[in-house]
């Protein structure tokens, strides 16, 4: 990883020569740069008289100001930097596309074995049997009921399942950090070591993945008891990563050799991270939230309405098709689109932004209904 850091850094210093070189080759095209100043110059004449006409003429400037978004200074800038930045990034990535760098072939060194078997079991055998005794509890609550859990702990159900979902993440996390250690540390020249890093490691993981499996069902009665929001999904994404890289992990551990075997682990928990970030984009989370809200709904009459209004263009399709419409006409009561459609000009359009003002535009006379406020919120 740190070498990948610099070597990431390195590219954004050398891809300046490769835009050196692709702006001398490109200047030799016939078409190209005559039609970007051609472009340069039409775009300059539009600036100069078009605000020109655009200040001497309220009609005109109606008309400006429709299509053309907000260029004060504060804008100026910010634009200026996202661009500054966004271009930075793709000369960067696109040089280390051209000449990967060497840290990718890098390997750490292998790590230098424990003298003796027990230094590494004992650590890693305590963070087992805690696994183990961790689980045992959660047993004990899942078959001695609320009444058991009311009776020991003091806690009602929901406050026993919001209460331990981070700790059980961050346990998840550190575990895999327990297991890289122990195979950097464990002795496994012989088959019978081998054999016993192997059962070790293989137990641990799948105590993770009972913990994992645990953390999710947490999360999941604490939604349906309080709601869905996007945070929580992001949350649930996350557990379920880590728990594919617990699997990769457990993978590894199985197809252990006497040294090396697990090169491709790290590339792999990268690339599972950023099919996950995809996916949770192809999901439209804050749609998938608020058709899970809606049905809720449904169910239990509970909603938050100020929850919803504040979700994106995207939300509002569910919204629209998923709630009645009076209670639909409630979110949009209290959404702060509510006076005036926030604009930045023509080249601001998506096709969310379009979906989520068609929604709202079928709410057009639906008078909210009359038990607005009298919704139960979380």
């Amino acid at each position: 990883l740190p070498l990948s850091v610099v070597a990431w850094i390195a590219s954004a210093a050398r891809g300046l020569p490769l835009l050196n070189r692709t702006l001398s080759a490109t200047s030799q095209s016939p078409v190209l740069w005559p039609a970007l100043r051609t472009a340069g110059l039409a775009a300059t004449g539009l600036v100069l008289f078009g605000g020109l006409f655009a200040s001497g003429d309220a009609i005109f400037g109606s008309w400006a100001e429709a299509i053309v978004p907000e260029l004060a200074w504060d804008s100026v800038i910010a634009r200026g930097f996202v661009w500054f930045f966004i271009t930075g990034i793709t000369l960067t990535g696109c040089y280390a596309a051209l000449n990967p760098p060497p840290a990718l072939a890098a390997e750490l060194p292998d790590g230098r074995p424990v003298r003796h078997a027990w230094e590494w079991l004992v650590p890693v055998g305590t963070v087992v049997a805690l696994f183990a005794a961790f689980l045992l509890a959660q047993s004990t609550v899942l078959f001695g009921g609320h009444d058991y859990l009311r009776r020991t702990t003091g806690l009602t159900y929901a406050e026993y399942v919001h209460q331990g979902f981070g700790q059980l993440t961050v346990a998840t996390a550190l575990t895999l950090a327990v297991i890289a250690w122990a195979l950097r540390k464990a002795p496994r020249t012989t088959t019978r070591e081998r054999t016993v890093l192997r059962s070790v490691l293989g137990a641990q993981c799948a105590l993770t993945l009972a913990v994992v499996a645990s953390a999710l069902y947490r999360m999941s009665l604490y939604q349906d008891a309080y709601g869905f929001t996007v945070l929580r999904l992001y949350v649930d994404a996350f557990e379920l990563w880590l728990g594919l890289v617990v699997v990769l992990v457990l993978v590894a551990v199985l197809r252990l050799r006497a040294s090396g075997g697990t090169t491709w682990l790290p590339r792999a928990a990268v690339g599972t991270g950023a099919v996950m970030m995809l996916g949770l984009a192809l999901l439209n989370p804050d749609g998938w939230v608020a058709s899970h809200n809606a049905e809720r709904y449904a169910d239990t009459g509970r909603l938050d309405v100020e929850y919803l209004a504040g979700l994106s263009d995207d939300a509002w399709p569910a919204i629209v098709d998923d709630l009645p419409r009076d209670v639909a006409a409630c979110v949009l009561q209290r959404a702060y689109r509510l006076d005036t459609e926030e604009t930045d000009g023509f080249w601001a359009w998506n096709l969310g932004r379009e979906r989520g003002a068609d929604a709202r535009a079928e709410l057009a006379g639906v008078a909210p209904a009359a038990t607005c406020d009298a919704i139960p919120r979380e």
